[in-house]
């Protein structure tokens, strides 16, 4: 068999694995995330609102503006125009972009790996159980994006610095598909991490001089795009990070010892799902994350996985530089979305391993080809047994999980299976059921929210505005006092909460807190307080006059 015969029959053998792992999704609805950025947003269901999406956030106002991704806005707008909104085309695209990522792994890794192992990491990249988060839902198309982009960019890299001079024309091609992941997704900024990744391990032979002249136009360009990016993000939004940080960051005021303890007691949860993803879910939150309050041991398996990833990468460097770079894009991938640096808007996510994972994979590649040069035939055998065998098991687990992201009633209920402690399991799920008036079922749902993690302003007013709607006023202001108490400069919800003073009677209230809410509510309730406490005033004055309340 020919060597372009093999690699035919590689490229559609990792094709197939990437489509069965992913093709059962294209008969999906829109569920979760997908509602609010895509099915419930107006700005991406007109061709003719395309290039202001360029100039505003992501999520759309009513659910908060945050983040700056317009090209995979602009691909929602494009996608939505081409079949009418119907979410098939929507996961269709995603199938493609997950078969063209498994292959692009492969592309970048046959430039440091021979073809057996290359084959090896982007069959197993195809499969992994882990990214299902990404490919079943719509949204993951941003994360598909970037990974397909640095991966392609990272393969052009390595293949001409290892031939010698980058030339102008790879020059541009990789600054072209930084700026098209960055302007996808924020963390497509990791890409000049990478490639310092792999000019200490893969790229051979330069001094230091000659590494930084070949690559310092590229460098220069990539930083170009990313001030360019920084800057038009300034514009739109408050928050250069991107995303409000995850409740548990801001509302207990955690220092940044504690979040990264709190980090350490996940990080055995991180390695799990990147080697043996046994156990899945689509939120991560308390009881069943481990808030740190201080240094505990808990937290010391976690370090231990931390620094023996870095110690392991820096000694395998010289011996073994390409599973030393599986390592280092490992830890390069991963650090941005830590919150070992700064707080995200998650404590853990199965869809920011995505990316991460292709340095997993690299790994395994490698170490399979050392397996098969340094082992023995019947050593072999057994191990190539295994990795079929994890292969299997991966894709079996991968088209299993699919099902999850079918709609929301079967995600939801997925939910409140997989993460039983977790309170915004309950919290989505009521808020879920509460959307179909199953009123008395959202109420339990949200009691069990509140008892296991009563520390989420935002999860609380979200409680007392559903029960403001249905008509408990007395319930709902318990829960906006302690809301208010915990997060005094919240917006959401200050109309609600004057409203349900004024149906209890106390006027008073309404006026101090109207007032109070008018420095921090949203302009779009402004003029509702006013009123509100101008009657409050009417009320109060007549309530003088009549003798009933002393001057």
């Amino acid at each position: 068999m020919t060597s372009v015969v093999r690699r035919r029959l590689a490229v559609a053998s990792i094709a197939v694995l990437a489509l069965l792992a992913t093709v059962t999704s294209i008969g999906s609805d829109f569920t979760y995330d997908d509602r609010g950025v895509v099915l419930d947003n107006p700005r991406v269901q007109s061709l003719s609102h395309l290039p202001r999406l360029w100039g505003e956030t992501y999520w759309p106002p009513k659910y908060g503006g945050d983040g700056y991704r317009p090209f995979v806005l602009s691909l929602f707008a494009l996608e939505w125009a081409a079949d009418d909104g119907a979410p098939r085309l929507f996961h269709a695209v995603n199938v493609v972009l997950a078969v063209a990522t498994a292959l692009a792994i492969y592309w970048c890794a046959s430039a440091m790996l021979p073809p057996l192992g290359a084959w090896i990491a982007a069959a197993l990249f195809a499969v992994h159980p882990v990214h299902v988060e990404v490919t079943g839902n719509v949204v993951g198309q941003s994360e598909l994006v970037v990974a397909l982009c640095l991966c392609i960019a990272l393969g052009m890299y390595v293949r001409r610095r290892r031939d010698g001079e980058l030339g102008w024309p790879t020059t541009i091609a990789v600054a072209l598909l930084y700026a098209v992941a960055i302007f996808t997704k924020e963390h497509a900024v990791v890409l000049l991490g990478l490639i310092v990744a792999a000019e200490l391990t893969v790229i051979p032979g330069d001094s230091w001089r000659r590494r930084v002249r070949a690559a310092r136009p590229l460098v220069l360009l990539l930083i170009a795009v990313t001030l360019a990016n920084l800057y038009v993000r300034g514009l739109v939004q408050r928050d250069l990070t991107g995303f409000v940080a995850y409740p548990i960051f801001r509302f207990l005021r955690m220092t940044a010892g504690d979040r990264i303890g709190t980090m350490m007691n996940e990080m055995p949860r991180v390695a799990q799902l990147l080697v043996f993803p046994v156990h899945l879910s689509a939120d991560y939150s308390p009881t069943d994350v481990i808030v740190a309050n201080g240094f505990d041991v808990t937290e010391i398996p976690g370090a231990i996985i931390c620094i023996g990833t870095l110690v392991l990468a820096v000694a395998l460097r010289r011996r073994a530089p390409v599973a030393s770079f599986g390592l280092l894009w490992l830890i390069v991938a991963y650090l941005p979305v830590s919150n070992l640096i700064v707080p995200a808007g998650f404590v853990m996510a199965e869809r920011t391993l995505f990316l991460p994972s292709a340095g997993v994979v690299i790994l395994v590649g490698s170490l399979a080809e050392h397996a098969r040069t340094a082992w023995s035939g019947r050593t072999r055998t057994v191990s190539a047994v295994a990795l079929a065998m994890l292969a299997l098991w991966w894709l079996a687990r991968s088209v299993d999980r699919q099902r999850v992201w079918k709609n929301n009633d079967t995600f939801f209920t997925a939910l409140m299976r997989d993460a039983p402690n977790g309170y915004r399991a309950h919290f989505l799920y009521a808020r879920h059921v509460g959307l179909k008036s199953r009123l008395s079922e959202m109420e339990l749902e949200y009691r069990r929210a509140i008892r296991l993690f009563p520390y989420d302003a935002a999860m609380t007013l979200a409680v007392a505005d559903a029960y403001t709607r249905a008509g408990l006023c007395k319930p709902a202001v318990i829960l906006f006092e302690w809301s208010y108490g915990v997060e005094p400069e919240a917006q959401d919800a200050r109309y609600q909460y004057v409203y349900c003073l004024a149906k209890l009677g106390r006027w008073n209230d309404v006026k101090r807190d109207g007032l109070i809410g008018l420095r921090y509510a949203w302009p779009r309730d402004g003029r509702l307080i006013r009123e509100a406490v101008r009657q409050a005033s009417l009320h109060l004055a007549e309530e003088r006059s009549a003798g009933l309340r002393p001057p």
